[in-house]
C-alpha cells in the first residue's frame, strides 16, 4: 500500500475512533449500569448505541 494511503487510513481510523469515544462518554453518562453490562456482555450492542448516542443531545442538557 501507499505511504500516503496508509497514512489517510490510519487518520480515517484516529477520527472515527475519537467520534465513538464521545458517544461512549453519552452511554456511561445515560445509563451507567447498563453501559457496563454492554461492555461486559454486549459489546457489539454497545457501540451501536454509542454511534447513537453521537446524533443524541448530551444527556447533562435536558
Amino acid at each position: 500500500m501507499d505511504p500516503i494511503t496508509s497514512v489517510l487510513v490510519g487518520l480515517g481510523i484516529l477520527v472515527v475512533i475519537v467520534v465513538l469515544f464521545g458517544g461512549a462518554i453519552q452511554t456511561f453518562k445515560r445509563q451507567p449500569i447498563v453501559a457496563i453490562l454492554c461492555v461486559i456482555f454486549l459489546l457489539p450492542i454497545w457501540i451501536i448505541w454509542a454511534i447513537i448516542e453521537i446524533f443524541l443531545p448530551d444527556p447533562d442538557h435536558r
